[in-house]
């Protein structure tokens, strides 16, 4: 994690690091998303932030996301949210602040006790960066299930640089989820991405 954030400092200057971190993740998301359900207005958006950098720093740029995969085949946890908020990128203006993860994981772990390997449906309507949904997969894995056969998730969040973040861990992970941009208490859609693990799990069949 240290790597990643170093890069995104190393790469800051005439842009912020958390500028360089957000466009990162919605790049990143809107690749995985469109692999599987291509959306043009989202590889206009990808096509729109690539233009801000130079060839080199797009290549710096991939290299995060490789770096990411490699810490989630590591261990699963919330190294986006934690990345955030060590680059400051929250602040009190913005309201934003991610729950430590060791926080959720006894959460999890707590709710979770009594776990017997039924298909685990989750419905988070204020998702964040994918904490709570993470810690979950990680009780389970450490219950000895295997979390991407027993995971069927709905994850929500009104802020969209939220539902990227989330829906790019979700994806590395291998959860089965949709990932909703929206008000929850207003029920509003406004744009939802499939993770691959859905489509793999016949979920398209479902809509």
């Amino acid at each position: 994690m240290k790597r990643i954030i170093d890069k995104i400092n190393g790469m800051s200057g005439q842009y912020h690091p958390h500028d360089i971190f957000h466009d990162w993740v919605n790049m990143t998301a809107i690749m995985i998303s469109n692999s599987i359900n291509y959306d043009q207005e989202l590889e206009n958006n990808y096509l729109l932030i690539a233009k801000r950098y130079s060839s080199d720093k797009l290549i710096e740029i991939s290299k995060l996301s490789g770096l990411l995969v490699e810490l989630m085949n590591q261990d699963v946890k919330d190294y986006l949210g934690a990345i955030y908020m060590s680059l400051c990128a929250s602040s009190n203006k913005t309201g934003q602040f991610f729950t430590p993860f060791h926080i959720c994981e006894i959460l999890a772990e707590t709710s979770l006790s009594n776990y017997d390997g039924e298909i685990l449906k989750i419905n988070e309507p204020s998702c964040g960066a994918g904490a709570n949904i993470l810690a979950a997969a990680k009780a389970l894995n450490k219950k000895g299930f295997n979390y991407q056969d027993k995971m069927d998730v709905i994850a929500q969040d009104l802020d969209n640089k939220c539902v990227y973040m989330c829906y790019v861990q979700l994806s590395i992970a291998g959860i089965n989820a949709k990932v909703i941009q929206g008000n929850t208490l207003k029920d509003e859609v406004n744009k939802v991405l499939y993770t691959p693990m859905y489509v793999l799990k016949g979920g398209f069949n479902e809509r």
